[in-house]
């Protein structure tokens, strides 16, 4: 078993932030100052999840700061979390599940009118903080359903909006968390089956063949999602058809399995040579 040195990650995980900021003029005091933030509405956040009393002292003993500073820190706004992620769980539901598909396999059209009807049923079986109006409101202001009669339709099967910024950052947190666990599990564990992570990249490619080969990725990663969407809905007791009784148990206990898949294609920046000035010395004439 490797020993485990948390410095290595961290400085696996920060050389790419560092780069990203250098090439914006973000200087390290910004940064510093999102990290203290950072660390602070984290163990906020830890404190929540195991149901414990909040104190500016806990956080202090977890982060290493002083209290003082976690009180000024915590007044900044904490950001939001996973606020997209019922959309994806409720559309990866009716888009995999059985009871939601037609007779050819494809998702079919539900019944959404009153808190009995087959959409509100869905949603309630992802999360019972909402109701299912707001989520049908969303659906269909981002194009994901339509309605034809009393009956709503899916048209897409995963919520990708491309200008939302918020959403996108949501993914890259949780991206960046997953990929980091990935490694660090398949680092230390060597005695059983390793996750996956694989990557594939080539770097003399003609530039004017980038929109083919993005559209024939994305086509790719589409379909290699979907069969993973289809896989891992006979396991996910939400989304099977297998009744409880059918079930190996009745625990509590939950795992979880994430996937992700994503590609990028830039051409390549050259970077501008800086030519050195020669910086000539100014010569002070004499009073005459």
């Amino acid at each position: 078993m490797n020993s485990f040195d948390p410095t290595a990650y961290i400085r696996a995980l920060v050389r790419p932030l560092v780069r990203w900021c250098l090439k914006r003029g973000v200087r390290s005091a910004q940064v510093e100052e999102i990290l203290r933030e950072s660390f602070v509405h984290e163990a906020e956040h830890e404190i929540e999840e195991a149901k414990g009393a909040f104190s500016v002292s806990k956080v202090s003993v977890m982060t290493g700061l002083h209290r003082t500073e976690v009180a000024r820190l915590r007044a900044a706004d904490r950001p939001q979390r996973g606020a997209h992620d019922i959309l994806n769980r409720v559309l990866g539901l009716w888009a995999s599940s059985k009871r939601y598909r037609d007779a050819k396999g494809k998702p079919r059209d539900l019944t959404h009118e009153g808190l009995s009807s087959e959409f509100a049923q869905m949603v309630a079986h992802v999360s019972k903080e909402v109701t299912h109006y707001p989520i049908l409101f969303e659906l269909e202001r981002i194009g994901a359903i339509e309605y034809v009669g009393n009956l709503v339709r899916l048209r897409v099967q995963e919520y990708t909006p491309r200008e939302d910024q918020q959403y996108g950052l949501d993914l890259l947190s949780l991206d960046v968390a997953d990929l980091a666990a990935t490694i660090e599990s398949n680092v230390m564990s060597r005695d059983r089956e390793p996750s996956l992570h694989l990557r594939t990249a080539y770097d003399n490619i003609d530039p004017k063949n980038l929109p083919e080969i993005r559209s024939w990725v994305l086509k790719q990663g589409a379909e290699f999602q979907g069969r993973m969407r289809d896989y891992l809905a006979h396991f996910d007791r939400d989304a099977s058809e297998r009744e409880l009784s059918e079930r190996d148990d009745d625990s509590d206990e939950r795992a979880r399995v994430t996937v992700t898949t994503f590609s990028y294609a830039e051409p390549i920046q050259e970077p501008k040579a800086i030519v050195p000035r020669k910086r000539g010395r100014k010569r002070c004439t004499p009073n005459s």
